[in-house]
């Protein structure tokens, strides 16, 4: 018997109400199209987010992306959502074939309100070596304070630095994003589709 097709978990990040324009709302639809199940949910009061409210909602859809055991389970992160994933590989929870980290910020930007995101005492190059990871970031991102080869230095990923500044979000002008897609379908991810 084949492997069945991917399964595909999203996790957004902080004020994301999964809006159309999103290239993860572009990214959901291209695979639904394709037949492949995606699991987007909206995690809770994405404002004002809690982090174990996130984190039980986000070990429910991992349970439920490990439903069928030969399909490959491959989660793709956003911004808080990287951190949400790095909480939940802290804690062993991370039940993933394979994971892309988009635009992580950085541990300074977690204050305030994020301040229970925060990532001191976690060892983040272990928790994003849980799973086999591929980093994408820019050169530069407002909710990052360091340089983007220094923030990712030790970590055991394949890391793809996009020139430029933005967050890869709509806000800086992103919409579609087929390397996004491309990585999905193959494991590969070509920088040229940023």
């Amino acid at each position: 018997m084949s492997k069945p097709a991917s399964r595909v978990l999203i996790l957004h990040g902080l004020g994301h109400h999964r809006p159309r324009e999103h290239w993860l709302w572009w990214l959901a639809e291209e695979l639904r199209q394709r037949g492949i199940p995606v699991q987007y949910p909206q995690l809770p009061t994405p404002d004002e987010p809690v982090l174990e409210e996130w984190l039980a909602l986000a070990q429910a859809e991992l349970e439920q992306l490990n439903a069928d055991p030969d399909a490959e389970r491959i989660v793709v992160t956003h911004s808080l959502g990287t951190v949400l994933w790095r909480h939940l590989a802290s804690r062993g929870l991370a039940a993933a074939d394979r994971v892309l980290i988009t635009a992580p910020p950085s541990q300074d930007r977690l204050g305030g309100q994020l301040r229970p995101f925060g990532l001191e005492g976690i060892d983040q190059a272990a928790a994003v070596a849980a799973v086999p990871a591929t980093v994408v970031l820019r050169e530069k991102d407002e909710y990052r304070t360091t340089d983007a080869r220094e923030f990712v230095a030790g970590w055991d990923a394949e890391i793809h630095i996009v020139p430029g500044e933005g967050h890869l979000n709509p806000n800086d002008g992103h919409g579609p994003f087929p390397g996004a897609l491309e990585w999905v379908l193959t494991g590969t991810f070509d920088p040229q589709g940023v």
